[in-house]
């Protein structure tokens, strides 16, 4: 390596990190550069029976030279052609790559390297494959199976409170023009399309492996194609029904900015210093429609609509190393007539977003996400769906009227100051007028998940969190407060490493104002509880 000049220790950390960058990169490329050699190898032909003495002596040297000097040309080819097709594969995958959700972040596509090839090894290129999954199981003090400990409504902290397995496996399938990858090729700036299906599912621990209380979904189902303009070859067109461009806090899980469903727009359209995206996007539900609040009938319901056009400005520079994501949104919400002729009044607002996120700042995993969002009416939740509220007759979609309007601010940070202990922190400040349909509402969220790395194996993490709401549609109000113990092994020694297989404890009090609203039905009449259990997570 080098020496370093004389530099501010800022100034020095940066070189050493171009350094590490141009000496992974040159590894990488000899790597690639080998991998080609292997594999035309292992395509070559084997090579015909040795020729007897009598008959090379007939050959002339010069047609033995030329034989040669095609042989060495056709290889040549053959390996400018294969790495042709990898870089193409390669580009089209970093196209269509999302990167705004704190699990993209976190994979590090140049770590999985090896993984890669072997999946593309084995699918030849034919299939992209990711997915995610926890699973485990849990009890509780109450004598029940574990019951996640979070005040309804809003988002709790999840290291060992999570009382289910969950899983999503998705696939994309890529669509390349006819003809790009032989030896004459079509123009790389032929269109190429995506196709990509999600599957998820739902299995609650308090009735465990029952296939009739276990979800599936399709939550994604959606294609996209780019090099469409020939100005813009980044510009992508898309339709169905996606993840879009959701971002989230780690800890507790909180999609804070959340436009995911069905509808189509354009995206990574170059404007400026950033990149454009705009969509329509809707969504839709049934409910019982109520007039005065904690008052529907559940058995008589009507369709629910919510339209939302988004529009986004993101990847612009947004200080030092960090980049802004711009959005405004008009949402507007309608139902259908129950039975009774009943209808929810039509209502429709705006929301602006604003999100900074900063990588890479301290070592391969730190990120540092904030956002400021305002939103009114139905566009206030800050997603496609719709706020909804608890009664003792069920779950009911709350009407949003044009007056209400709410008000959140986050942020998160996930870094490894030193070399065994990692850390990942969320906060959150959000209040909610909810016009004549509730009381206004403050919730206040405080956590952190410090890791102590023995090695690239074992660690024990632990979780304290805080929620604090000042009312909900039920009239409760007060503290929640949440902590969990978490020895692990994992798959490397830093906090995103996964898979990870860990046990836990957890305790959680809260208060008397949310005594019957936490803990389920086993803890209606308590404020505090124990839990305990085991649990994988990976994703990749």
């Amino acid at each position: 390596m080098s020496a370093l000049p004389a530099l501010s220790q800022e100034d020095a950390t940066e070189a050493l990190r171009k350094e590490i960058q141009a000496m992974r990169h040159e590894y990488e490329s000899r790597i690639e550069k080998l991998e080609s050699r292997i594999q035309e190898l292992e395509e070559k032909p084997a090579p015909k029976k040795k020729a007897s003495s009598s008959q090379a002596s007939r050959r002339a040297p010069q047609a033995a030279a030329t034989a040669e000097g095609e042989a060495d040309a056709t290889t040549d080819e053959d390996s400018s052609l294969a790495e042709a097709i990898r870089e193409r594969r390669k580009r089209t995958d970093e196209q269509f790559r999302g990167d705004t959700e704190v699990r993209d972040i976190a994979r590090r596509p140049d770590a999985e390297k090896a993984l890669d090839a072997r999946i593309e090894e084995v699918l030849e290129g034919y299939l992209d494959i990711t997915g995610y999954f926890r699973a485990g199981y849990g009890r509780s003090d109450s004598g029940g199976p574990l019951r996640a400990f979070g005040i309804p409504g809003v988002a709790k902290y999840r290291l060992g409170n999570e009382a289910e397995n969950y899983g999503e496996l998705a696939f994309a399938k890529t669509f390349f023009p006819a003809g790009i990858f032989s030896s004459s090729g079509a123009n790389p700036n032929d269109p190429v399309a995506r196709v990509n299906l999600r599957m998820a599912f739902f299995n609650p621990y308090d009735n465990y492996g029952a296939a009739s209380d276990t979800d599936f979904s399709l939550p994604e189902i959606w294609g996209s194609i780019t090099n469409v303009i020939p100005s813009m070859p980044e510009a992508k067109f898309w339709a169905g029904s996606r993840f879009y461009r959701r971002h989230d806090i780690h800890i507790n899980d909180f999609y804070f900015w959340d436009m995911s469903g069905g509808g189509a727009g354009i995206e990574d359209v170059p404007l400026g210093a950033g990149k454009l995206a705009v969509a329509w996007i809707g969504d839709g539900a049934e409910s019982a429609i109520y007039t005065d609040l904690g008052n529907p009938d559940p058995l008589n319901v009507a369709g629910y609509s919510k339209n939302s056009f988004d529009i986004r400005w993101y990847d612009w520079p947004f200080g030092g190393k960090s980049k802004g994501e711009l959005g405004i949104a008009y949402s507007s919400a309608e139902s259908g007539v129950d039975s009774n002729g009943l209808q929810a009044p039509d209502a429709d607002g705006f929301s602006v977003s604003l999100v900074r996120t900063t990588e890479d700042f301290l070592d391969m995993e730190s990120l540092h996400k904030t956002s400021l969002q305002f939103g009114t009416g139905p566009a206030k939740t800050f997603t496609t769906g719709f706020e909804n509220f608890n009664t003792p007759d069920g779950t009911f979609i709350r009407p949003d009227p044009d007056e209400s309007w709410r008000f959140r601010a986050t942020d998160q940070w996930v870094f490894k100051p030193f070399e065994h202990f990692s850390i990942g922190s969320a906060m959150v400040y959000q209040y909610t007028e909810f016009g004549d349909n509730a009381p206004y509402q403050h919730w206040v969220s405080g956590g952190v998940r410090p890791i102590w790395h023995f090695n690239d194996t074992f660690s024990i993490a632990l979780e304290p969190g805080v929620d604090w709401i000042s009312g909900n549609s039920s009239g409760n109000s007060g503290m929640l407060g949440k902590i969990t113990l978490a020895p692990q092994i994992s798959f490397g020694g830093e906090f995103f490493s996964r898979p990870v297989l860990r046990g836990f404890l957890t305790y959680a009090m809260w208060a008397d104002g949310l005594e019957g609203s936490v803990g389920g039905v086993d803890y209606a009449r308590d404020t505090e509880g124990w839990s305990w259990g085991v649990q994988m997570e990976s994703w990749w």
